[in-house]
């Protein structure tokens, strides 16, 4: 309840699109205050093609969703240590340009398997806390080698990246830190 009377329904809904700064909401912070002026404008001059881009988005968010339960059901949830040992790390990145210089993808290379190495000798049920600290060594060791490099680490890389970590937070069995890692990052 507000105040003393109780909200009706269109009222709540309104409320949480403002709280979550939702496009079209009438608040904002200043971050993101240009998306909910056009969000605004296009809900009251534009309803159609902005609710058909709005369900675009949600069924594209979807597919990724659906796209990442099917990797892990079919690849995550069997993957070892030694099958990840065995695969090319990060095997698209050449040439350099438009991927980083040879010398930092061997580096990130080794670094991956060494991490792997790590994680493995923690043995098949692995304590949160030192998985954590592997985890978060590998990616302040990037933060550190992307510095060094000129800031080379761009989208592809990133997910590249991002996705091998994951993979080693699965095989370690705490697949939970693979969102943190995105609070460890610089790039």
């Amino acid at each position: 309840m507000i105040g003393v009377d109780q909200p009706s329904r269109h009222e709540l809904m309104e409320a949480e699109k403002n709280f979550a700064h939702a496009v079209g909401s009438r608040t904002a912070s200043t971050r993101f205050i240009n998306y909910a002026a056009e969000g605004e404008w296009r809900w009251a001059n534009d309803r159609t093609a902005f609710e058909d881009e709005m369900r675009q988005k949600k069924e594209k968010e979807d597919a990724v969703r659906k796209a990442a339960e099917e990797r892990y059901k079919n690849r995550l949830s069997k993957l070892t240590w030694q099958q990840l040992l065995s695969e090319p790390v990060f095997e698209r990145w050449s040439p350099s340009p438009p991927f980083p210089p040879e010398k930092f993808a061997a580096a990130a290379r080794e670094k991956i398997r060494s991490t792997c190495h790590e994680l493995q000798e923690l043995g098949p049920k692995p304590r949160k806390a030192d998985v954590r600290r592997i985890l978060k060594d590998c990616v302040l060791w990037f933060n550190r080698a992307d510095d060094e490099a000129g800031g080379v680490i761009e989208t592809e890389e990133r997910e590249d990246i991002c996705a091998i970590l994951e993979e080693m937070a699965f095989v370690a069995k705490q697949k939970s830190l693979v969102e943190e890692v995105d609070m460890w990052r610089d790039w």
